[in-house]
């Protein structure tokens, strides 16, 4: 039985970790209470806005952001490749 203990606290622990690594979304009023460390950039990115913000979040996670601000987000007429810009803070 304590082996199993180990192993579900093991699998507790690294599921709460891999949910404190997500950044979070915050819109403009939320952003001015924390320190921005830059912005990142997608181009290219096929599918819808969700993609392209869901590509943002990603990149930001990669930086180390703890919560990103989308900026901008476009697509050239109706073609599915988007592109977009998010603010980073810690």
């Amino acid at each position: 039985m304590t082996k199993l203990s180990a192993i579900f606290a093991a699998a507790v622990l690294a599921a709460t970790s891999f949910s404190t690594l997500a950044a979070t979304q915050v819109d403009e009023s939320q952003s001015q209470n924390l320190q921005q460390m830059g912005t990142v950039s997608v181009s290219g990115v096929h599918g819808s806005f969700d993609d392209a913000t869901a590509r943002l979040a990603q990149k930001a996670e990669q930086m180390g952001a703890g919560h990103y601000r989308i900026i901008r987000t476009e697509t050239p007429g109706d073609s599915s490749l988007w592109s977009g810009n998010a603010e980073i803070y810690r």
